[in-house]
């Protein structure tokens, strides 16, 4: 307190906290007491008389170090001069299930993979051949089945045509053959286990615009055919009555439901007929070739490196599935082995399907327009001038078809 004022004084109040006080003074010791006297150290010990060292101790033999011991609970023990262990997750490999031929093999011997055993194109064939059987014969019910719903009364098969109408008998046998094109892709993935399309190229897809580039040359073969029969009828005039007999124009409403039923269906039976012949039998037949040339009977074995076994066997095979006699069977033979040729020569189906697709448009619509395609299923002979002007039509398309290719740099192996 003040005296005069009686008022606290500030250093009377305690500071806030832990802060010192601004108006106490600091503390500030008395004189320090001098220190005693120090205890005098304990004496330094002696050393005792000296000792002679011992006679010299021989080491004794290496012992081989045993095995690593843990210096905790739960390290691994390691071993000792041997391959560590796996580690944790550590997966042995797997051999793929799908495997490609190797890279520069031609197109005829891409079912000569790894995975290839003498067995795999045998099996492959039957089982092909079972299942376009069963195939074509759901087809064929379900068909029937849509026609009764839609038609009403079934009515009995009259010979070779299922339905009354020609435009549907043609329809649903397009349907039959089309679908096959999918069951050979899953044939070679399921049985040969390779790429599903390396039956349609080298590059194991279709070369679509390959496929548009075939189809100029396609054009050529049908105009040169068309005015080389012309001038055949002409110096050679047939003395068949229905041959002489071209029908007449039927008109668009008549033509129309024909036409689109034959634009949409008929690539479609044409590229899978080259599937089934010109894919699978001439790669399944090339997939015999050795892998290697030399050895015992080495003329037979570079023979079945070529392609011409594939080519000319399934060529065979092609004219077997159609009914032509004389002259139009060679005709159709040198029409198979030539896009079996090409098929090789470019490295995949795209030439033959243009071709053939552009062929059959040609042999339905023309018939459809004239009004003559109850006659559309009718393979029987032809004359001699058939094969004659087919020759030259023939190497024209084969030769314009190498050509673009070169000019394109198409792919001819994997």
């Amino acid at each position: 307190m003040d005296p005069q004022s009686g008022e606290p004084r500030p250093q009377d109040s305690p500071p806030p906290g832990n802060q010192p006080n601004p108006w106490v003074p600091p503390y500030e010791p008395g004189p320090s007491s001098q220190p005693g006297q120090y205890p005098p150290p304990p004496p330094y010990p002696q050393p005792g008389p000296y000792q002679q060292p011992g006679p010299y101790q021989q080491p004794g033999p290496y012992q081989q170090p045993g095995p690593y011991q843990p210096q905790w609970p739960g390290q691994h023990q390691q071993q000792q001069y041997g391959a560590p262990p796996p580690y944790p997750g550590q997966y042995a490999y797997r051999e793929p299930r799908i495997v490609p031929a190797p890279a520069g093999t031609p197109y005829h011997r891409l079912g000569r993979t790894p995975k290839h055993r003498w067995w795999r194109p045998i099996v492959g064939t039957l089982f092909l051949a079972s299942g376009a059987f069963f195939l074509t014969a759901a087809v064929l019910v379900g068909w029937e089945i849509v026609h009764t719903l839609i038609a009403g009364e079934f009515v009995e098969p009259q010979g070779n045509d299922i339905f009354p109408s020609d435009t549907e008998n043609l329809a649903v046998t397009l349907v039959m053959l089309g679908v096959l094109m999918p069951f050979v892709v899953l044939t070679a993935w399921v049985v040969q286990r390779r790429p599903a399309w390396s039956v349609a190229s080298v590059l194991n897809r279709i070369r679509w615009r390959w496929l548009g580039l075939c189809c100029l040359p396609g054009l050529g073969y049908l105009v040169l055919s068309y005015g080389l029969g012309i001038l055949a009828d002409a110096i050679f005039p047939s003395s068949d009555a229905t041959a002489t007999d071209d029908g007449s124009w039927v008109g668009f409403s008549a033509f129309i439901v024909p036409a689109l039923v034959i634009l949409l269906l008929v690539p479609f039976q044409s590229a899978a007929e080259e599937f089934v012949f010109r894919g699978w039998l001439l790669q399944a037949i090339g997939a015999y070739g050795p892998d290697r040339p030399e050895g015992r009977a080495r003329w037979l074995r570079v023979l079945f490196r070529s392609p011409w076994p594939g080519i000319v066997l399934s060529s065979l095979a092609f004219v077997s599935a159609h009914g032509y006699t004389g002259w139009a069977m060679a005709d159709i033979f040198l029409f198979a082995v030539t896009i079996a040729w090409l098929t090789v020569r470019t490295g995949g189906l795209e030439a033959g399907i243009a071709l053939h697709a552009m062929n059959n448009l040609f042999a339905f619509l023309l018939p459809a327009a004239t009004g003559q395609l109850d006659g559309w299923d009718q393979q029987g002979g032809a004359p001699w001038t058939l094969l004659a002007l087919d020759i030259p039509c023939l190497a024209f398309y084969a030769a314009a078809v190498v050509w673009v290719s070169k000019r394109n740099r198409i792919a001819r192996v994997s």
